[in-house]
């Protein structure tokens, strides 16, 4: 058992310490930037990692893309819209830079009177989501339009190919496109 001068020099001890500690967190607030800077850097830094748009389109020279024998990925190498750098002109993928729900819109058309296939398949991560298709035989301009709504995880791609025995028209007038955005982050 504790004499009373020494349970006496613990309780001081004891409120000496416990006095400081409070004496420094007061002076920690009082001051007060440090804590609610980090914060306000970190609410700023989100709010700029969470805006992503992006459309871009198969630009000039005009030309008709297939029939190849072969599935092809579709590359949109004329960017009208990047805000993030999350799509890639010379690969045609567009990478989810943060997790959320993502709106993504692709069109196509063959232009002038022949009877071609369009289509273009959506991917997400290596597996096809839904193909979108319109048969040729009338021999009429064709015109192809879908947008989905994805729930993406940060690292995600999501990209477009042309199936095979199908074409699409490429030029400067940009009837074939590929667009997405963030709705919101989770």
């Amino acid at each position: 058992m504790l004499s009373s001068s020494s349970m006496q020099y613990v309780f001081n001890l004891f409120y000496f310490k416990s006095t400081r500690v409070i004496k420094i967190t007061k002076s920690i607030i009082k001051k007060g930037t440090l804590i609610p800077s980090i914060s306000q850097k970190q609410a700023k830094l989100n709010k700029v990692q969470t805006k992503v748009a992006f459309s871009a389109g198969i630009g000039p020279p005009q030309r008709i893309l297939g029939p190849f024998n072969v599935e092809t990925n579709l590359i949109y190498s004329k960017v009208l819209t990047n805000i993030g750098e999350a799509y890639n002109s010379h690969t045609g993928v567009f990478t989810a830079p943060v997790r959320g729900v993502y709106y993504i819109r692709f069109t196509g058309s063959e232009y002038g009177n022949t009877s071609n296939n369009i289509g273009v398949n959506l991917y997400k991560n290596g597996q096809n989501l839904l193909h979108l298709g319109e048969n040729g035989s009338d021999g009429l301009a064709k015109h192809i339009s879908s947008g989905v709504t994805l729930e993406l995880e940060a690292g995600d791609v999501v990209y477009t190919r042309l199936p095979a025995n199908y074409v699409l028209w490429g030029g400067s007038d940009f009837r074939t496109t590929f667009s997405g955005f963030l709705i919101f982050p989770m």
